[in-house]
Order: structure tokens, then sequence, then C-alpha cells
């Protein structure tokens, strides 16, 4: 088995992401291929410091203008689903996540809304049927008599959209618009059959691979959040291996064998600084990333103000190939700035007027698609 060592496969990683190094305009097409490049980019609703799917795409593409994400979704030409969580996707796949639009027929956490309620659904979907994309608001109930009971309209919205029965046709602010599949995903897709269970696990496993640049098998699982653990997915890493597809390398530090695309050019070098999204593709698998980049990474969000170590909503701060300390930022729009509440320097790393101005830039970077024009350290 090919061999790599760990700093060489911290370099190949990281380079991999292709984070921009200068302060540039995105367009929308970059945006497409970038959300292609990456399989997924993870949606949170925080707007602490910026939508983490902006960061995500700002920080490989540049400043893109802020409606290309809807309009992308109108356009039928992304998709929103569930993937490592609530993700942008890219259309053409589609066919491959019916798999799980069948398995979560029976909503993952509501139950089976859609059974309990088939006169509901209809009416909802008979709504967007008559008057086109529609949010959660427009179900709304009007006082007492209303016609909708607002919780369950969304519950069954929620529910109709992860069985695939209704898609997310853009975004009015941050809140959803549902339209019917046939208005928006092109035909050619609509008409292709669910694949079988190899073709499903072959291609997550190949798009996680390819997106990520490497990954342990458990990698790929934390991915998508597959079901069934690694040995759900072996049978189908070996035939992709034999295939020629991929490649596994064993690692010099004794750890689990990583998987890479077979044509993967390892030796590159990364440069740079940019302050990544806490819930950047890089960091999706903790475990790798405390072993390959040597970064304990902590979401501190949902903890009690007293319990946090780093702050509230923390941006890991890249350079090179190494994460070198965590800054804690709040955008202050009355004001346009960004603000620094707190840096903490990683364990062994020095203060340095060079990591002053990786900052500095880094800082830079960020806040010009999020439209602040000051920063405040």
């Amino acid at each position: 088995m090919e061999r790599i060592s760990v700093d060489r496969l911290r370099r190949y990683v990281v380079a991999h992401q292709g984070y921009a190094t200068r302060r540039r305009k995105g367009t929308a097409r970059e945006v497409l291929e970038t959300v292609r490049r990456l399989s997924c980019v993870q949606l949170d609703s925080i707007s602490t410091v910026e939508r983490s799917h902006r960061i995500v795409l700002s920080s490989r593409v540049g400043n893109y203008p802020r409606a290309t994400v809807s309009r992308l979704l109108g356009k039928g030409q992304l998709i929103e689903y569930w993937a490592h969580e609530a993700c942008l996707l890219p259309v053409e796949d589609w066919p491959l996540f019916r798999v799980r639009m069948a398995e979560r027929e029976v909503h993952h956490w509501f139950g089976p809304v859609i059974e309990g309620d088939p006169k509901l659904a209809e009416r909802v979907l008979g709504e967007i049927r008559d008057r086109g994309p529609l949010g959660s608001r427009d179900f709304e109930g009007k006082g007492g008599g209303g016609m909708w009971n607002y919780k369950p309209a969304k519950r069954m919205l929620e529910a109709l959209w992860t069985a695939g029965r209704l898609v997310v046709a853009g975004r009015d602010g941050f809140q959803r618009l549902y339209e019917l599949p046939e208005r928006v995903i092109p035909p050619a897709l609509l008409e292709q059959p669910p694949p079988s269970e190899a073709e499903w696990l072959r291609g997550l496993t190949l798009r996680a691979v390819r997106a990520r640049g490497a990954l342990t098998e458990f990698g790929v699982k934390e991915h998508y959040r597959l079901r069934g653990g690694a040995a759900r997915l072996r049978p189908h890493v070996e035939a992709l291996i034999a295939e020629g597809r991929l490649r596994r390398l064993e690692v010099d530090d004794g750890g689990a064998p990583v998987l890479v695309p077979a044509d993967a050019a390892l030796e590159t070098e990364p440069s740079g600084a940019v302050l990544l999204s806490p819930f950047d593709n890089l960091l999706w698998d903790r475990d790798f990333a405390r072993r390959v980049l040597g970064f304990d990474h902590l979401i501190e969000v949902y903890k009690p103000q007293p319990e946090r170590v780093y702050g509230y909503y923390v941006l890991p701060l890249l350079r090179g190939d190494r994460i070198v300390g965590r800054a804690d930022l709040k955008s202050d729009r009355n004001t346009g700035t960004l603000r620094v509440q707190a840096f903490h320097r990683e364990t062994g790393v020095r203060r340095s007027a060079a990591l002053d101005d990786a900052l500095d830039r880094a800082l830079a970077r960020l806040a010009w698609p999020l439209g602040l024009d000051t920063i405040a350290r």
C-alpha cells in the first residue's frame, strides 16, 4: 500500500479545499462550481457573523452577489437537502438522494407527519400548486378562525420537503420558499429511477472523497451522515478501488488508512490566511481534524456562556496548512463593524508581527463580503 506522511497529507487536504488567497469578486458560476466541487455546503441559521454557507463560499470564491444562492435554487441549479446536515447540493444529485427521500417519508425528527394528516398534506400541496412558491409564514393562522394552524403546517412543509414532494425554490431572507419539484427540477433528473443500494453508496463515497481530498471510511460516513457505519461502506470502497477510481494510502502515524481520488496530485503547498466558518467542510470530521491538522475543534454556540472556552461564534484562523488561532467575532451591522471580541492563539503558536498581519488580512477578506467597512480589534 502506498504510504504518506501526516505532514504531506495535511498540506494536500488543506490545499484541496481551494481557499482564495486574495480579495476578489466571485460570480454565480463560481458559486455553483464550488458547491459541485465541495459536494455539499452546510446551512445554518446563526447570523452572529454571517450565515455559515456565505462564509464557506466566500472563503473560496470571494465576494459574490448576495442573492446568488436563492437565484440558483430558483433556476433549478442548486437544491437544498439533507446531506451532512441541511445543505446546498448540485441539482445533478437529486436522483441520487431519492434514496434518502424514500427513507425519510417518515420524518427523522417529527415522525409520520404526512401519513398522520394526509388531508393537511394535500391542502399544503394544493396551496403551493395554486399560488406558487410559499414560505411557512404564508400558512400562519389568522387569529382563532384562520384556516391554518402554524405549527402543524410548518412541520408538514418540512416533512414534504424531506420526502422530496416539495423543493426549496429560493429564500426570502433566510426563510425557505417551497415549490413543487416539477416546476424547478429539470425533467431529465425527475424522470431518473432511484439508484440501487450499490449506486447510492458508491456515488456518495466518490463524491465525499473527491470533495475533501482524503477521508477515512469513517469520514465518508460522517460526510453524509450515513447509517450502518464503515462496515456498510467497505465492500463498495473495495469495488471503487478495484475499478481504479480511488486509492487507499497508509499514513505514517499508524492511524486508519485514507482514501484519495485515483488521480490525486499529492504534492501541494497551501498559502495565505483565511478565517473558517465553524461549519466549514474541512472541519466536519473532528477526529480527522485532530489527527491531521492538530486541531481540537469546538463549537460552543449551544453552551451556556460560563462554560465556553473560546467564545460564542468562533472562526478558526488557517494560515498556510496550520490552524494557528481562534477568533471570537461579531458583526455589528448598525455601524458596519466586524468586532474581534477575542483572539486565542493555538498551543505552541507565538505572538508575532507575521501572525498579526495574517489575522488582519483574513479579517479584511472576511469583512468585505459581509458588507462591513470597519474592523475593531
